[in-house]
Parts: structure tokens; sequence; C-alpha cells
């Protein structure tokens, strides 16, 4: 799918900041800080809405990227704030119902997240554990900006601004996602995991469809393209029938959701004394080459003590043996 040109208005954006701290705000007085994590996620993402009949088509699942920080507080508890882009879509194309399918309704958007969401483990998460496989929950509080399109004979369209259903409404939204995963260890700086996680949004206009049509013969005299992208059945029937003002376009009763599944990867910033990847703290490590030395020397020790008893050995043993020789060739 072609790119889409998301905008986010100042003030959206300082909520979205604000929102991004609040969990690093309230656990920061609980738990002492361990180490940081720094990562990026690629998979897919779908939706859930009018158009998809409230249930997950496969067939319309787009791509997701995202990159994320993570402050990882004790064995069990870490604070993630990301961003990531994804792609959903819809079509009545794909609807089991008649009904539905002369709806004839499509969309596509992008979807941009700014999250904030607290990792639980269900069994401790060291770096140092070389464990095959933590698994974890996740839930936490999300923004989100959307922009949903239609195509109609081969363009794309902008549905905000057309106001298809004679209203307006915000292309932002707060979302609460929550999911579980599964993460491993592959060394002691990389780390690796699979994902899957729902958005509960509190908007029912991620694809543009939410309640009632309009008077589409009003529309039709000054805002055709309105009109020809809010009601579309007789693009299928060949004839416009009767004005369908006031009759249901969508469930308003339902807030639509997206879900993001995938992979991911992550570096280790630093470790428990928080030094291990920053060279101006080197002079805090010498204590642990130290150590390291240290047990080096206790080893050979170890070692060439051994060798010189195995050799003392072999000599008494030669010397016991020589008087029997001796005596033979007598």
């Amino acid at each position: 799918m072609a790119g889409l040109h998301l905008l986010i208005f100042p003030n959206e954006l300082l909520i979205m900041r604000r929102l991004s701290i609040l969990p690093f705000l309230f656990i920061t007085q609980l738990l002492p800080a361990q180490y940081y994590e720094a990562g990026s996620y690629l998979g897919i993402s779908n939706y859930l809405g009018d158009l998809s009949e409230q249930r997950l088509v496969p067939e319309e699942s787009g791509l997701l990227l995202g990159i994320y920080g993570k402050y990882n507080f004790s064995p069990y508890i870490s604070v993630k704030t990301s961003l990531t882009k994804g792609q959903i879509s819809g079509s009545d194309k794909n609807a089991k119902t008649q009904l539905n399918r002369q709806r004839n309704l499509n969309f596509r958007s992008n979807i941009l997240e700014l999250a904030s969401t607290v990792e639980l483990n269900i069994s401790p998460y060291n770096i140092r554990d070389n464990k095959a496989g933590v698994p974890y929950i996740f839930a936490g509080l999300a923004v989100t900006n959307f922009n949903p399109q239609a195509q109609m004979r081969g363009t794309w369209y902008d549905l905000h601004p057309l106001q298809t259903e004679g209203k307006s409404y915000s292309r932002t939204t707060v979302a609460l996602p929550f999911g579980l995963g599964l993460k491993f260890n592959l060394s002691y700086k990389v780390n690796f995991g699979f994902e899957l996680g729902a958005r509960k949004t509190f908007s029912d206009y991620l694809d543009d469809v939410s309640s009632y049509y309009p008077d589409i013969y009003s529309l039709r005299s000054y805002a055709p393209a309105t009109a020809a992208l809010s009601f579309r059945t007789p693009e299928l029937t060949g004839e416009f029938g009767e004005n369908p003002v006031g009759s249901s376009r969508g469930d308003t009763g339902n807030k639509d959701w997206y879900f993001f599944a995938g992979v991911n990867f992550s570096v280790n910033l630093t470790d428990k004394y928080g030094i291990d990847f920053d060279p101006e703290y080197a002079v805090f490590k010498e204590h642990l080459k130290k150590e390291k030395a240290d047990k080096k020397n206790r080893v050979d020790k170890r070692h060439k003590k051994a060798k010189y008893q195995k050799k003392l050995r072999l000599k008494k043993k030669k010397n016991e043996l020589q008087p029997v020789v001796k005596k033979r060739l007598k």
C-alpha cells in the first residue's frame, strides 16, 4: 500500500508526550533501575470494525514497523515506550451478508501509535540466565493517529474532510493496548521475541463508518464526491434508488479495534551496574578485570600444582620400580 502522510497537531503531540511518561513517573517511585533496552520490531497489523463485520479478515492485514525503548526495573517488571506505524484496511467485498456487500464501502488507513506499556514477566527474566524463553503480559495507554481513505475509480480520497456521514470527528484517539509475548536472550547483549497485542480505541471512525447516511440528494447538488463516497450501492446496482437518509450506515454500538503481531529484536544498553556499554565508566570496571585476572591466576596455579604433583607421583613410582628391576637383572 502507498504510504499516507499523517498530520499530528501540536496540542495532540503534547498530549502524546505527556501520556508516554506516566508509567515512568509511577514505577520509578517503587523500584530501583536495572538496565535499559532499545529495539525495533516488524510484523502485521489488522483491524476489527464496521467494514470487517466485527471480525478479523486475514487478507486485509498490513505491514507493521516500530521502534521502542525499555526500562527494566527488575527481573519481573519493565516499562516500554514505543512508536509504531501500521496499515489497516477493510472492504465490504469480504462481507458474509448480502446487505453489507451491497453497501460496497472500503477504506485503508495508516496507524501511527505512541504507547507506554508495563510488562509483567511470568517468570524472572535476566540477560545472564540464558533461559529458553520467558512469557509475559502487558497493558498500558496509547495515543493513535489515523487517516481513513477510500478508493473510487482508481483514485484514493481522504475521507475525513468530506464528512461522509454529515459530521466531523477527531483523527486522534486514545487506545488501550494489551497482550502477551515471549522473549529470549540470544546473548548477553541481544534479545529476541514474539508479541501479539490488541488495541481498544475510543473512536468508531478508524474506517470512516459509524452511524447513519446523510441526505444524499442534497449532497449531490453541492458535494458530489462526498455523496458518491458516502452512498456507494449504486455502483453495484446501476441505479440510485431511494434516498438512504437516516438509515443505518454503520454500528454506533461498537468502537473500532486494531491489532499488532510481530517479532522484535533489542540490544541491552547497560547491565545492572549501568556501565557496560559506556567507555566513560571503564575505570569503574577495573575491579571486574582484576577479579577475572585473579580467577585466571588461581586456575593456573591449580593446574601447575596438579601437574607438579602428577610429576612427583610418577617419579615416586619409578623409584619404587627400580629395585625390582635391578633384582631381576641379577
